[in-house]
């Protein structure tokens, strides 16, 4: 897996849930994640049972946190720790600085004095931390901005008077000049290739606003990132919630993380943390992370998946989010993430948010079980063996107008004429399309082709390049555009080449005219061109033709979300059956890891009975494995 810091496997809830963490710990997930908090969450609320530890500039009172620990280790003796650390503004800064980072974190980013009180009191709690339970504490994750993921709110103005000091000392350091003040949402609600994608001659300053904005984010975070580092050596782990690309329902650029990659390349940084993909939770559904794994993976790093899922029983405070409406969805979709998690090399945690999210008893079986699995096989998995790749390209998100933003005069930004918002399929829609079709697919970042290994890979999905530079097309014909592959494209890949706007430059990338309907395919001489104009067009079954076409080896007959590394298979369903599975290759057996049972063995095909709903786990014991085992 390329990773150097092992998997991480935890309890995690924002109140005490004392009774709760000893049962965890009972199931075998002794490492508790708990938070040092000091505001207030979307609902008015505080984040912690405990009162916050941070009353003034280097004034602090840490028997809470005493107590907190205290009460941790008498209901888990053994525990190790994830220290949460909520960094966004208390209320006696927030008076003094006139500035909630909650609400508007590239605002703190851009002010001194945000960074340097903050990266004080980051520094002294570590500091008691360490003195008190280092020999505990397994890792840190920082916490700041709305929901404390790093957002900002797009509400906000994005112009201020520290913003747009930083701003000009941005443009200054790069040559150039955009006037001194940012531009506001309403000029970045606007785009000149129809209301969609700026161009580069004549809105240069958006594009080169949405960098910056971005920057401001990690740059605050890798400073947090790098003091941590610096008190606890190398032996522990540093993570945030951050690189949140695929997320289209809440923005993109203006959320702030599109800066993911330089902060994946830190030293300082071991994990993202992200909650499951909100989209594409139903039972039925693939589930999926907001980060994008290979960036990750390539430089050693892991994504943190959360597992945050309300039951049957419990009913979420907020609308439309109640995804599991019986208790065999409950179990089917715990097990769906874990296994999810599991197969694709993640670490995770069950997050029980305001407590009741776990009572079910299957589903505490299988987390005892999920946690006897990770003891077995540890770190050695092998990465998935996916081979489809559905491309992020920052690059390209800079150079739009983000479908959440809004305008002030109230209309919908982002929408091209023909009433769609090309953004909304840049990656998570596509994505939750990929993830129904009986084939395995992985996510990267336009910047790590020129990295990868791409001999399996049959389907590349570039759902999102409009912009295509002279050394991005390099990049794409040595990498992609190659070996009998095909790249799949939506809307107008390549209308603009960093420099111009031109929609006759689309044709040269998706093999037919702009706006062409329907889903076309076209050999483009050593690679196939797929186009979709308009990317809702891109169901389920039709994004399961094209693989097919493609050549991508499909477990299933029936579109069902499956994982796979060639060790551990799994395979999920809203409605179940006996189901015919395909394997890549001849294996002595097969084990449901989940109730020990052998389904089948010497075999490449296999059937087996699922529920509805149903997740099976499947180990693929290689043949030498299965020698050795009977030796």
């Amino acid at each position: 897996m390329n990773t150097s810091k092992s998997r991480l496997i935890a309890y995690r809830s924002f109140q005490k849930e004392l009774a709760e963490t000893r049962n965890f710990a009972g199931m075998g997930v002794r490492l508790r994640a708990f938070g040092v908090c000091n505001t207030d969450n979307a609902f008015g609320k505080p984040y912690s049972d405990y009162p916050p530890v941070w009353l003034g500039s280097g004034e602090y009172d840490f028997a809470p946190l005493e107590s907190m620990v205290g009460d941790l280790l008498e209901a888990s003796p053994d525990a190790e720790f994830i220290c949460l650390l909520d960094l966004n503004t208390p209320r006696w800064l927030s008076r003094r600085l006139r500035i909630d980072s909650f609400d508007a974190i590239t605002h703190a980013a851009a002010m001194p004095e945000w960074r340097a009180e903050t990266k004080r009191y980051l520094r002294d709690l570590v500091a008691y931390l360490e003195s008190r339970w280092g020999g505990r504490i397994r890792a840190y994750s920082i916490m700041a901005g709305q929901t404390t993921e790093w957002f900002e709110s797009l509400v906000q103005s994005t112009s201020g008077v520290q913003k747009d000091a930083a701003w000009r000392r941005w443009c200054a350091g790069r040559g150039i000049d955009f006037g001194d003040s940012a531009p506001s949402p309403a000029a970045l609600g606007r785009a000149a290739f129809e209301g969609v994608i700026y161009d580069p001659a004549t809105e240069a300053g958006k594009i080169e606003f949405w960098r910056f904005h971005n920057y401001l984010t990690a740059d605050a975070l890798l400073e947090y990132a790098r003091e941590i580092r610096s008190l606890v050596g190398a032996g522990k782990q540093i993570g945030a919630f951050f690189g949140y690309y695929f997320i289209c329902w809440k923005g993109i650029a203006g959320v702030g993380h599109l800066d993911y990659e330089r902060v994946a390349a830190s030293p300082d940084i071991d994990f993202f943390s992200s909650p499951a993909t909100y989209t594409d939770r139903e039972c039925g559904c693939g589930t999926g992370s907001m980060a994008v794994s290979w960036t990750l993976r390539r430089h050693g790093k892991r994504i943190l998946h959360e597992i945050d899922f309300w039951p049957e029983t419990r009913t979420p405070p907020w609308k439309g989010w109640n995804y599991w409406s019986s208790p065999s969805e409950t179990l089917a979709g715990n097990v769906r993430e874990a296994a999810f998690a599991l197969v694709n090399g993640l670490s995770w945690w069950w997050f029980d948010m305001w407590g009741g999210l776990f009572t079910n008893k299957d589903v505490r079986r299988r987390i005892s079980r999920f946690a006897e699995l990770h003891s077995r096989f540890g770190d050695s998995l092998p990465p998935p063996d996916a081979d489809i790749l559905v491309v992020a390209d920052p690059d390209s998100a800079y150079g739009m107008v983000d479908p959440a933003f809004g305008t002030m005069d109230g209309t919908a930004p982002g929408v091209c004429p023909d009433g769609f918002a090309p953004a909304l399929g840049v990656g998570e829609a596509l994505r939750n399309v990929v993830n129904r079709i009986g084939a395995t697919y992985d996510t990267c970042s336009f910047g790590d082709l020129p990295h990868l290994d791409l001999s399996r890979v049959r389907l590349v999905c570039l759902p999102a390049t409009w912009t295509i530079t002279p050394e991005k097309a390099a990049i794409l014909r040595e990498t992609a555009c190659r070996d009998g592959r095909t790249v799949l494209w939506t809307y107008a890949p390549g209308v603009s080449d960093g420099a111009t706007l031109d929609a006759a430059r689309i044709r040269a990338w998706a093999g037919v005219p702009f706006k062409t309907p329907g889903v076309t395919t076209t050999d483009m001489g050593g690679w196939k061109a797929a186009y979709a104009y308009d990317w809702r067009v891109l169901s389920p079954g039709t994004m399961r033709a094209i693989a097919e076409e493609a050549g991508c080896f499909l477990y299933t007959d029936e579109l069902l979300p499956v994982c796979s590394n060639g060790r551990l298979l799994s395979v999920h369903c809203g409605s179940g059956g006996v189901k015919t599975i395909r394997l890549r290759a001849r294996c002595a057996k097969v084990v449901d890891l989940l109730d020990g049972r052998t389904v089948a063995g010497n075999c490449d095909v296999f059937t087996d009975s699922f529920s509805s709903p149903d997740t099976k786990l499947y180990e693929l014991v290689p043949f030498e494995a299965s020698s050795k085992a009977q030796t």
